[in-house]
């Protein structure tokens, strides 16, 4: 009986998988202390990023926020000098824009080069759902994996998370949200493997606004180490059949992007943020990283001085919780409900995971 190369593939990376836990399990094998992290910092709190084996700060950096403050590229070298300082060893990138300015950022830093990071990098404009999947192929995925080597003047990347179901116009309900077809997930599978082969990426990964799509990726493709998703302070699990369990059944790494609801958890429209420092935000991100099953949080920032509002959310973790944090939550509650703009709707479907 022949085999459809979905099932292929899934049978070939258990094979692979169970061959890696053997290995994993032998006697002189050793778990990799945390104090092993990238770029440690003994304040900064590291998880592990699933299957992935590596150990990644649970405050990181998100790709958005960059402004013409003195200009982009030096904006860009004081937030990563400041991330490093603080003990990040994790960014994610989605555009190609950004991922060029990321790149030239770190070749003018003097301390927050390639080395110090994780990168995870998507390949937008291309969208891995069944709307662009006639303009999607194996050479165009490929290309623009090298595209983004070029962006941070390297040869190898960490993370490659392609794009999947997004929101735009007319797509504010999960009804309406696009979905990710099993042909292209064999393509993804497909080009992931080849690239990994030649040595450009480490590890396959997606991003999506659509929670069904995370339950196909982890329920037929064990390729995939790392899944990342809207994650809000007031996100709640959804029973026993939540997101969060299936990750962890497959080991899978879990990022939470959008932290602030774009701003709107501040009482702000959707980049109003720019620049300003509210002194509420490491209480959002101390309820976030209460769920010990994400592995990081990663918000985006205008300036430097706003990571360090964004650390103690880790570096306070294990304080407990004070009525001046207790009226924060309220408070930011209320103004993401208020101030949630048409545009955003969406992200009421990522309240429950």
């Amino acid at each position: 009986m022949r085999r459809s190369r979905r099932e292929f593939l899934t049978a070939t990376s258990a094979v692979v998988a169970g061959a890696a836990v053997g290995a994993a399990a032998r006697a002189d094998a050793k778990p990799v202390p945390v104090s092993k992290a990238r770029n440690y910092n003994p304040k900064m709190g590291y998880r592990r990023l699933g299957k992935t084996e590596q150990w990644i700060s649970e405050v990181s950096l998100g790709g958005h926020g960059a402004i013409n403050k003195p200009n982009p590229t030096d904006n860009r070298v004081a937030v990563l000098e400041r991330a490093v300082e603080l003990g990040m060893n994790y960014v994610d990138n989605n555009i190609a824009t950004e991922c060029d300015l990321y790149g030239a950022a770190m070749a003018k830093s003097a301390h927050a080069k390639r080395d110090k990071w994780f990168i995870g990098f998507a390949s937008w404009p291309q969208k891995v759902t069944e709307e662009y999947e006639k303009q999607l192929s194996p050479d165009k995925m490929m290309a623009t994996i090298d595209a983004r080597l070029k962006c941070y003047r390297t040869d190898h990347l960490d993370l490659w998370r392609p794009v999947g179901a997004t929101w735009g116009k007319g797509q504010t309900k999960m009804a309406t949200m696009l979905m990710v077809t099993r042909k292209t997930l064999d393509m993804v599978v497909g080009v992931f493997e080849k690239a990994k082969k030649a040595g450009k990426v480490s590890w396959l990964g997606i991003s999506a606004h659509n929670p069904k799509v995370f339950r196909r990726v982890l329920g037929d493709y064990p390729q995939f180490s790392v899944i990342i998703f809207p994650y809000l302070f007031l996100t709640k699990e959804f029973g026993g059949d939540s997101l969060l369990a299936l990750a962890k059944k497959k080991d899978v790494g879990v990022i939470g992007l959008k932290p602030f609801g774009a701003g709107t958890t501040f009482g702000l429209k959707p980049k109003q943020i720019h620049g300003q420092i509210d002194e509420r935000a490491h209480v959002l991100v101390k309820e976030m990283l209460a769920e010990k099953r994400l592995s990081a949080v990663i918000p985006g920032v205008n300036i430097a001085d706003q990571l360090n509002e964004n650390v103690k959310g880790s570096y306070e973790r294990d304080k407990p919780k004070t009525a001046a944090d207790e009226a924060a939550l309220r408070e930011c509650t209320a103004n993401y409900y208020a101030h949630l703009t048409p545009d955003y709707q969406w992200l009421r479907q990522w309240e429950t995971v």
